[in-house]
Formats: structure tokens, sequence, C-alpha cells
């Protein structure tokens, strides 16, 4: 058998194993959902332009002038979203990422921060 020939047999069973995988992650197909909510002030007010993020994606968005935001091609599983703002507390919200589906992290609340005065 010539070396070429050799190289696509090898290259053909390689395939063959990799279709033959049972776990997905082996061949590197991740699954994906979205999350969404809103970003609220401690008095309900929606705050727009705050950045939000997750774990389970490399994805930041802004929270929409009527607070709201959506993630997308967020990884299955538990994740923890966050929000933040400059002069805001950031919040999280701890959500379970299912396949194809949508999971609400409901409302991120942010606080203004209180700056405490640093004695000398």
């Amino acid at each position: 058998m010539t070396f070429a020939r050799r190289a696509i047999v090898s290259v053909g069973i390689g395939l063959l194993a990799l279709a033959g995988c049972a776990d997905p992650s082996l061949i590197g197909v991740q699954d994906y959902g979205t999350v969404y909510g809103n970003v609220v002030s401690s008095t309900g007010q929606p705050l727009s332009s705050a950045l939000i993020s997750s774990t389970g994606t490399t994805t930041t968005v802004q929270s929409a002038p009527n607070g709201s935001f959506t993630l997308t091609n967020v990884a299955v599983g538990e994740q923890t979203v966050t929000a933040q703002a400059p002069g805001y507390a950031t919040a999280t919200a701890d959500v379970i990422v299912t396949k194809g589906q949508s999971v609400d992290a409901g409302n991120l609340t942010l606080t203004v921060e209180t700056n405490t005065p640093v004695n000398h």
C-alpha cells in the first residue's frame, strides 16, 4: 500500500471513530441556550447601557433603554449572569441553561455605590 493510500485509510478510520462517539463533547460539540432578563435600579427603574455578561459565553451585551437584555449562545449548565454599570454595585443571578431553551434571569437590581470617606 502506498503512503498516500495509507494516509487516506487512516483519516477515514479516524472519521468513522468520531462519528460513532456517544459523547459529543469529545469532538468539540457544545450545546447552547439563551438567557434574558432586566436590569433595574433599587427603586425599580429600568437601567439602560448596563453591561451584562455570563459564565458560559464570551459575549457581553448592553441593556436596552427599558432595561431588558438577551444573551445568546450561553453554554448549557449552571451559569452566573452579571450586570454592572458605573456608579452601581454589581448584581448577579445564577441560572441553569438548557439546550435550545431561553431562561429568565429575572430582575438584576443594581444599587448605587456609596463611597466611604477615607480617614488620613
